[in-house]
């Protein structure tokens, strides 16, 4: 029998999934440690440029769909509002969904382009929230 996760609204094996996509980006991953943004309510880490194609090709593995700001408005709206809320997105920053709409990443380049930062994010969960703590605990994520 299936049991329903009530905080991500959806059933254990698709939440299994979202997982099992963000342990291939982590295995992976050039950045630095993860780190918890309370801002954003998101686990974050920063790269080099020169890692650039690396972490792209980790992140792929959990965000199929992106959105830069010429083509925001073709997001779904739960993505982009998590886009509006972070302060919208702009030039070479990318909004990046998973294959369904719970699981949220925010590309940012900063430094004048010399490095980057990832921001990973569950939609519409509060901090303390069990599926945050997993997403926390997967990455090692401090405050």
């Amino acid at each position: 029998m299936q049991r329903s996760t009530r905080q991500l609204g959806v059933y254990d094996d698709r939440v299994e999934s979202v997982f099992a996509q963000l342990e291939l980006l982590r295995s992976g991953w050039p950045g630095l440690a993860w780190s918890w943004d309370g801002r954003m309510a998101m686990i974050a880490s920063s790269f080099a440029k020169d890692a650039e194609p690396r972490a792209r090709t980790c992140a792929q593995q959990a965000f199929p769909r992106g959105w830069t700001t010429n083509s925001l408005d073709t997001a779904p709206p739960a993505l982009r509002a998590i886009a509006a809320q972070t302060g919208g997105l702009r030039a070479g920053q990318r909004l990046l969904g998973g294959s369904d709409d719970q699981l949220v990443g925010l590309w940012w380049p900063w430094g004048g382009g010399e490095n980057i930062s990832l921001r990973i994010g569950l939609v519409g969960l509060a901090p303390g929230d069990a599926a945050i703590a997993r997403l926390r605990s997967l990455f090692a994520a401090t405050y």
